[in-house]
């Protein structure tokens, strides 16, 4: 059963589109990390226009927390987190997980 993080920000009016997407890149990276097979970066082509979503996807929810357990407690991760409440780039709209339920 699939499990996937997904992460929805909105850039703050005024913000640096390029700072907030290289702000992205060192978030995937610090999940890729502590084994986070490919997080993406998307941008909210209907709906919710200018909205970004960061996804990571996961087999199931043991993969899930052999991921976020260690990422939690990185202090790497935990900067990243501070910098970016500094920075005011961006703000978090929302986070979901999301575990994919079988339909067959």
């Amino acid at each position: 059963m699939a499990y996937e993080a997904r992460y929805v920000l909105r850039p703050n009016p005024g913000a640096d589109l390029a700072a907030v997407i290289d702000a992205m890149k060192v978030g995937a990276a610090l999940w890729k990390k502590h084994g986070a097979p490919q997080p993406r970066l998307w941008t909210v082509a209907a709906g919710e226009l200018g909205n970004y979503v960061l996804t990571v996807e996961f087999d199931n929810a043991a993969a899930y927390a052999k991921v976020t357990d260690p990422l939690s407690a990185d202090p790497e991760f935990r900067q990243w987190q501070a910098g970016n409440l500094r920075a005011g780039a961006f703000t978090w709209v929302r986070s979901n997980l999301l575990r994919e339920l079988p339909l067959a």
